[in-house]
């Protein structure tokens, strides 16, 4: 095996000169920021050949693969060696740094691997003067110094070369200073000799394996670890396929948006046709309206000209039987004054007419009785609601009322009772005295319904004044005024009733009564005192009733109220209030029994009674009175609310019997100052009257017995002549009246003006309108129309059918036109959302004439499209897929397919490798899932192996036969590709295609556990452990150390950890140390010193750092076998339970 054995530094970081011997396994020790990273960098650097692209310098293990705090140092920094962040030990260095590697057989050659390097402060990038590879010696420091009088210094890089070149010959040493891949290459010839063939790819593999194993992060997903430390990155040219299938892709979305384009301007057209069609209807319902308007106005027309000659005709026959009507009665009439003076001389002659005047002279004075008697019985009546009014003043007069009542029920003008008589004769007597007693009463009854009303009204206003929101509605109007005015001023008055509650409700009643006034006492701040009295004093009329408390007087009588005193029933707040009430009534006792009420002094009782040490008196308030506390105001409210009820009862009823009264007073004084006619009285005069109307009528009857010779009979039948006559004329004269007025009618509407339907004026106008608009629709088809319409209407008039025509014609071109007018918006709004998706055109615009300007420049644009720009793009696209199609076939797929046989190998390779050996009983295996996402490319890559001459389909579109069994996945494929969305720079990195999971079997039970489940739940341990393993498969599957045949040479095998195993316990170390030597690594380690114990005893060189101001040096120790044992004889991990009982207890 070629092992690492030197280490070789000149000017590198905190090194001017360092030489590090090691052999075997070897561990940094060191304290932080001692320079173990340096070491390790420098290895990772020369390993690499210093390639930008690979090494990341000063990360630490578990830190996924980040510079260490933030670092951001450079090889030009390590050259320079940087302290600070404007702080260097040089300005400017040549350095030398090497590896050397030795068969620990001895049956090849050793080989030193390094870089010259110069750096200056003044440039940003190193410049690499060598990367050499010398077969059989190992160069230390020394040979690349030189030794002056001023001390050592780094040797020219030609100096240094020669030297190399003369000790091992110009055959053994080459130098690749342009190209770091080659100078890999070139050690791994040497260092790696069981491998076939060593090219780029494997010199990359080897360098990130390395690398990742320096800056291994423990926080990754298996893909994520298997994507960047397993498997090779090694992305696929896709160029020009990228290119190809983006030029596919415009092309298709040119004529996605031609179609789309040739889409909206066909909707276009159809809304156009739509339109064309509204104007169409538009125009023949304007046709046909204009024609039935016309058609309608002749026939009114003509039907009003015929009613004129009709009604001519009959108002000349009917005036001229008229005039023979009129001379027929005119002779009647003349016989008829004939007869009648020859009547009236007969009945001169006769008497007869004396007699008749006689019989209406008497009929008219019995009337006159009658009426008289009906008003004097009514006046009586009117009394009759006096007798129900007892305790009102009447109650003397009653029986008499009673009496008269009673007589006058059933009274007649024919048969007037005794009783009547004698009762009006009482009541007349009576009548003065009544007169005066009504006038009394009503007078009485009048004040006192103005005085309820009075009381009425001021209740109601503040009722309502406490509804309005008035918050003191429940204190006299003085009150108020005062309060409202000392709130003027700027003080805030307080009213005892508001600022006190009775404790007990039983003594509200006597507590209302004996406060009574002194409720709305009125309170103000002490500092306002003597302001409030000035505003009181000056307001002494209309602050009349108010009062306003003297505080100056109280300060001796603050506290609180004795018990079984009146103060005491109070409870309040306001200390001024309480004072008030111990001032005034402190000395008052409250009284529960009458023994109690009669010792000396004030007392009062629950029930109102007051003894002022005086004088007894009764002190309780109503209901509706009560004041004090909101309680016993909101039930004060409730009475006043009763109480204003019964008060409008009141008023209803003292101003019903007042009328009562004054309506009775009003018929006394008629009885009064007519006394003379009485019921008796004017009973005879009727009697009288009509003995003499009977009288007359017998004398009259016994003249008619004696004749007249026939005059009256005559005159009675030419009367009846000329009634007859009469109403024969008036019939005359009806028809006469109505053909007159309709004569005039005809004659007026004839003359009406122009929107007079039939008028001569308006047949004009519609006969003009209509032969201005018959030109605008083709005649047949609108006459054709016009007899449709006019065959569906049968059951009216000529003139009503074409009336209903141009109805419903006008009704219909208005909903013609608002449909034109709508479709006008939406050509408007459809050119709109054409230019906002496709651009302007400079042709038309969204105020261009629809089908004048807008449907020709549709028709153009459809016809350039269909006929021309589309099967062009079509073309192309057919080409593009083509070509798309070839380098698919022969580039990626291809490519993908060998990449993908390859990253199975290899998984495959570290699988054979992990096999044999097991970590912690455990067997680990790589495995490999299709990512969803790419399922239809990794499809395409099987059809391709089974079924090459399948992917001649590829982007045929409609081409592809219905039943073509890879159909769905070529069109999943073209989707992926096609999809504009979708970053293709995805598809160049195979290891996208598939995620990977590390599965652990248990050798025992066989039971398989998930990386990503132990990731989840398990210990930090746990989840390092798979890492390592994995790590170190790699590491191994790179070198092919696991997998050595016979007496195959070994080569190296150099696995780098910075920091390692942070989460791993001792046990786990030993064991992960024991499983890298089982697959023929070499372990170069960088551990803190806190991990020397478990790290040891698989140590075969200790090299310990030690940094001293802005230097640091090296010093190293050789573990040998025995050393090794009494390291693992005194590890207390690996003794047995006894054996550590045993040495607690010996020590």
């Amino acid at each position: 095996m070629m092992e690492l054995r030197h280490l070789a530094m000149v000017n590198w970081h905190l090194f001017d000169l360092e030489d590090i011997e090691i052999g075997g396994h070897t561990a940094v020790f060191g304290e932080n920021r001692s320079g173990k990273s340096t070491i390790l960098d420098m290895a990772q650097i020369v390993l690499t050949g210093g390639n930008r692209n690979i090494y990341r310098l000063n990360a630490v293990a578990g830190d996924k693969g980040k510079t260490r705090g933030g670092s951001k140092r450079n090889v030009v920094d390590y050259c320079l060696g940087k302290l600070r962040e404007d702080e260097w030990r040089r300005e400017q260095a040549r350095t030398y740094i090497a590896l050397g590697f030795a068969d620990d057989e001895g049956k090849r050659p050793p080989i030193t691997i390094g870089m010259a390097i110069e750096a200056r402060k003044s440039e940003s990038n190193e410049t690499v003067l060598g990367r050499f590879v010398a077969v059989g010696k190992i160069f230390t420091a020394q040979d690349f110094i030189e030794i002056k009088k001023e001390g050592r210094f780094p040797a020219d890089w030609d100096d240094v070369r020669e030297r190399m070149v003369k000790v091992v010959g110009a055959g053994n040493f080459v130098n690749h200073r342009d190209k770091a891949i080659d100078f890999v290459r070139e050690y791994m010839r040497h260092l790696v000799p069981h491998a076939s063939f060593v090219g780029e790819q494997n010199a990359i593999s080897l360098q990130k394996a390395i690398v990742n194993a320096i800056t291994l992060d423990h926080d990754q997903t298996a893909t994520e670890f298997v994507r960047n430390y397993i498997l090779e990155k090694n992305n696929m040219r896709v160029g020009e396929l990228r290119e190809s299938i983006q030029t596919y892709r415009n092309i298709n979305e040119t004529i996605r948006k031609m179609r789309e384009k040739l889409d909206a301007l066909k909707a276009l057209r159809t809304i156009l046709a739509n339109l064309e069609d509204a104007h169409e209807r538009s125009y023949r319902e304007l046709w046909i309206a204009r024609r039935a308007d016309w058609l309608t106005a002749r026939a009114i027309n003509r039907e009003l000209k015929r009613k004129l000659r009709e009604a001519g005709a009959r108002r000349e026959a009917a005036e001229e039987e008229l005039k023979n009507i009129d001379e027929d009665i005119k002779a009647t009439q003349k016989e008829i004054d004939r007869l009648s003076a020859a009547i009236v001389e007969h009945d001169t002659k006769s008497g007869r007419r004396h007699a008749a005047e006689a019989a209406r002279a008497a009929e008219q004075a019995a009337e006159r009785a009658m009426v008289e008697f009906r008003k004097h019985i009514d006046a009586i009546k009117v009394l009759e609601p006096l007798s129900a009014m007892r305790g009102q003043g009447f109650d003397v007069h009653l029986p008499m009322l009673v009496r008269v009542m009673f007589a006058v029920g059933g009274a007649k003008i024919g048969s007037v009772s005794d009783d009547l008589v004698s009762a009006e004769k009482e009541l007349v007597a009576a009548a003065p005295e009544l007169t005066k007693r009504t006038d009394e009463i009503r007078q009485r009854l009048f004040a006192d319904a103005g005085a309820f009303r009075t009381e009425r009204d001021a209740l109601r206003e503040r009722l309502g004044a406490h509804q309005s929101g008035v918050p003191n509605a429940h204190l006299s109007l003085a009150t108020q005024e005062l309060c409202r005015k000392l709130r003027q001023e700027g003080m805030a008055p307080r009213v005892l009733c508001d600022l006190v509650e009775v404790v007990d409700p039983q003594w509200a009643v006597a507590a209302e009564g004996l406060l009574g006034r002194d409720r709305e006492a009125v309170f103000v701040d002490r500092p306002h005192i003597r302001k409030a009295t000035e505003v009181f004093k000056a307001g002494r009329r209309e602050f009349r009733g108010a009062s306003l408390v003297s505080l100056n007087k109280l300060d001796t009588h603050r506290g609180p109220a004795e018990a079984g005193r009146f103060p005491s029933i109070f409870r309040t707040q306001d200390p001024d209030a309480m004072a008030f009430l111990v001032r005034r009534y402190g000395n008052v006792r409250l009284a529960d029994t009458m023994d109690q009420f009669n010792l000396p002094g004030r007392a009062l009782m629950k029930d109102g009674l007051y003894d002022d040490g005086l004088v007894r008196t009764h002190r309780a308030a109503e209901g509706a009175d009560h004041k004090i506390g909101k309680a016993a105001q909101a039930n004060a409210l409730r009475d006043l609310e009763q109480k204003l009820q019964d008060l409008d009862d009141l008023v209803d009823t003292a101003v019903r019997e007042a009328r009562i009264v004054d309506t009775a007073h009003g018929a006394l004084k008629t009885l009064c100052e007519d006394s003379v006619a009485s019921t008796a009285t004017l009973s005879a005069l009727h009697g009288n009257a009509m003995r003499q109307r009977t009288e007359a009528e017998e004398r009259i009857r016994a003249l008619d017995g004696l004749g007249d010779g026939g005059l009256r009979t005559k005159r009675k039948a030419q009367e009846e002549l000329k009634e007859k006559r009469g109403e024969e004329r008036g019939e005359q004269q009806k028809l006469f009246n109505n053909n007159v007025v309709e004569v005039k009618v005809c004659e007026r509407d004839l003359a009406k003006g122009e929107n007079a339907p039939g008028s001569d004026s308006n047949l004009r106008i519609v006969w003009f309108i209509w032969k201005q608009n018959r030109r605008l629709y083709d005649r047949a088809k609108g006459r054709m129309a016009y007899r449709a319409r006019l065959s569906e209407i049968t059951q009216r008039s000529y003139t009503e059918r074409h009336r209903a025509i141009a109805l419903k014609a006008a009704s219909g071109q208005t909903a013609a036109n608002d449909e034109r007018q709508r479709i006008e918006r939406r050509v408007r709004e459809a050119i709109g959302d054409y230019f906002e998706a496709f651009g302007v055109s400079s042709q038309i615009g969204t105020e261009s004439e629809p089908l004048q300007e807008v449907k020709p420049w549709t028709e153009q644009l459809i016809s350039e499209i269909e006929t021309n720009e589309l099967r062009r793009y079509e073309r192309q696209a057919r080409e593009a897929a083509e070509k798309a199609a070839t380098l698919l076939r022969g580039e990626f797929i291809n490519g993908l397919t060998s990449r993908i046989n390859k990253m199975e190998r290899d998984l495959q390779a570290m699988k054979r490798s992990l096999h044999d050996h097991p970590f912690h009983n455990e067997r680990y295996s790589f495995h490999h899932t299709r990512v969803v996402e790419f399922q239809s490319i990794l499809k395409i890559i099987e059809i391709a192996r089974t079924s090459p001459d399948a992917l001649d389909m590829l982007f045929r579109g409609d081409q592809v036969p219905i039943d073509f069994p890879y159909k769905d996945t070529i069109a999943e494929l073209e989707a992926l590709l096609e999809d504009p969305d979708k970053d293709f720079t995805q598809f160049e990195d195979y290891r996208n295609f598939y995620t990977f999971e590390i599965h652990m079997e248990d050798i025992t039970t066989g039971r398989t556990t998930r990386w990503e489940t132990r990731r989840g739940i398990g210990s930090g341990a746990e989840q390092q452990v798979p890492i390592y393993v994995a790590i170190g498969a790699s590491l191994a599957s790179v070198y092919g150390s696991a997998e050595l045949r016979p007496g195959q040479p070994a080569g190296a095998a150099l696995a780098i950890f910075d920091e390692v195993f942070s989460k791993l316990d001792g046990k786990n170390q030993r064991q992960m140390m024991s499983f890298y030597k089982k697959l023929g690594l070499q372990i170069v380690i960088a551990a803190p010193n806190e991990k020397r114990v478990a790290i040891l005893e698989h140590i075969d060189t200790v090299v310990e750092v030690d940094r001293i101001g802005d230097g640091a040096r090296t010093s190293v120790v050789q573990i040998k076998e025995r050393a090794r044992h009494e390291l693992r004889a005194i590890d207390p991990d690996l003794m047995s339970d006894a054996d550590l009982q045993t040495r607690i207890a010996a020590e």
